[in-house]
């Protein structure tokens, strides 16, 4: 098997599925800060669930919304969702080689790579459980979109997103997700130097960038200490 492949193992319904309950459960309740934000900036209810549903990407919405808050033009709500998806061209480039079958189906299974879906089929050594990360993306799809129309149609009765914690459900989701993958001291020092590298740019430089550069020092890290090996 190669670094690329997919794991061998068969695995039950149950054992695919419980895993991925948490990562839907943190995009309902972020979802629902989506819809209601957005609501918020006089978009209605059928717009962010549209938006949710063909979109499907929570900090190109945010971003999003955003601008539209600010009367930004539709090139600047363009600009701002590339940049802070352009993480997922090194995302893709990690998972590119497990996918297979027809041209259909890839694309179908690249269109369900979220962060979350992303990590949690990760089985370590560049290796994707593509069964796991197929349910995750359809699970945390479902979840988001019906966190934003919930958020979007309760608005007012949740206020600020911040009062119910509703805007920190992500952030300790990744927090988790991060400490599942660090078992290894190489694990650990590419954490420290994204996590450096994104706060040392995330003052000022364009929201999306910090990431994407912390994702690249990253992958560059990891390729010269495999290669030292």
């Amino acid at each position: 098997m190669t670094e690329t492949e997919t794991t061998a193992e068969p695995r039950s319904p149950g054992r695919v599925v419980r895993p991925v309950l948490p990562v839907a459960a943190a995009d309902l309740a972020d979802g629902m800060a989506f819809g209601a934000l957005a609501a918020s900036v006089g978009m209605g209810v059928l717009a962010p669930v549209a938006m949710s549903l063909l979109v499907f990407s929570g900090s190109a919405q945010y971003g999003a919304v955003a601008v539209i808050g600010q009367h930004g033009s539709v090139w600047a709500v363009i600009g701002a969702a590339a940049a802070l998806n352009a993480r997922y061209l090194l995302m893709g480039t990690t998972i590119a080689p497990a996918l297979t079958g027809s041209a259909w189906s890839r694309a179908g299974t690249a269109l369900l790579i979220t962060d979350g879906s992303w990590a949690i089929a990760h089985r370590g050594e560049g290796r994707y459980d593509l069964r796991t990360l197929r349910v995750a993306g359809a699970l945390c799809l479902c979840g988001w979109t019906a966190g934003t129309a919930l958020g979007a149609l309760l608005g007012d009765a949740i206020g600020d997103p911040g009062r119910l914690g509703l805007d920190a459900a992500y952030p300790v989701f990744f927090l988790g997700l991060l400490r599942s993958h660090l078992k290894t001291a190489r694990a650990w020092g590419l954490a420290v130097l994204g996590v450096v590298t994104a706060g040392a740019l995330v003052a000022w430089a364009p929201p999306g960038i910090p990431v994407l550069v912390a994702g690249a020092a990253g992958a560059v890290a990891g390729t010269a200490l495999g290669v030292r090996r």
